[in-house]
């Protein structure tokens, strides 16, 4: 029977489970969603019939539709991935105390134009980001713990990259730097340890980025041995949970 296996976050590509062997299926891919969004109450930025909304993944973070969809697949999961990556784009505190993810497609959408009131953009590596970061990523392992995910989670720590194959420097969306963002990283990934879960961190000499046709894009995908060693680490929780059940 194939492992079921969910990714949340934008830096593991659904490619990796692709490229797996055929013990393993693809069961849900959330992206575009930071912890603090997620973690949220679903904010008010859409109305209309569903074939006119952004797309699925700026509606899912509106809708902070994550822990949904973990709930609703957990009984069937042998593996959740989980990055940080969408961690980088920060959140933007909507009027009513909800929070969207500040994503590229969020920005160009307008959506943010059609609420009144005050917005308030709120940067990672900063004291109010890492407070709110906190408390989410509390609740969130916290419901992983009780829903027995513990042992069937893995959080794979991407590092991002500072150059491209191509030996050229890159950019990324504005905001910190990338050593900034890798040490907060650090931060955010030490934190998810003390809570008990496995963290494994991409390897240095794999984090060059794949060139690509946007030079404006970030940093990722990683490219082809990059994407293997995440499989191996996908790989590596069937072994475990397959010897030890799926318990807490």
């Amino acid at each position: 029977m194939p492992k079921n296996v969910m990714i949340y976050g934008s830096a593991v590509s659904p490619d990796v489970i692709g490229d797996m062997d055929s013990d393993f299926r693809l069961l849900r891919h959330v992206a575009g969603q930071s912890m603090i969004s997620a973690l949220s109450r679903p904010a008010v930025l859409l109305e209309g019939p569903a074939d006119e909304f952004p797309s699925a993944a700026l509606e899912g973070d509106i809708k902070s539709s994550l822990l949904k969809r973990v709930r609703r697949y957990a009984s069937d999961l042998d593996v959740l991935v989980i990055n940080l990556a969408d961690e980088r784009h920060g959140v933007v505190r909507l009027p009513d105390g909800t929070f969207v993810t500040l994503t590229p497609e969020l920005r160009t959408s307008g959506l943010l134009d059609t609420i009144r009131g005050t917005k308030t953009i709120i940067s990672p590596v900063t004291e109010r980001h890492w407070t709110l970061w906190e408390a989410a990523a509390n609740r969130l392992f916290k419901a992983l713990t009780e829903l027995g995910m513990r042992n069937r989670t893995i959080v794979i720590d991407t590092p991002w990259a500072e150059v491209a194959n191509s030996g050229t420097g890159d950019s990324q969306d504005p905001g910190p730097s990338t050593s900034e963002l890798n040490a907060y990283f650090i931060e955010c990934c030490a934190h998810i340890r003390s809570l008990g879960f496995s963290v494994e961190t991409l390897p240095e000499e794999l984090r060059a980025a794949a060139p690509r046709d946007n030079p404006g894009a970030a940093p990722i995908p990683f490219g082809a041995a990059a994407n293997s060693w995440i499989a191996q680490r996908i790989a590596d929780v069937r072994t475990v949970t397959s010897l030890t059940g799926a318990g807490v």
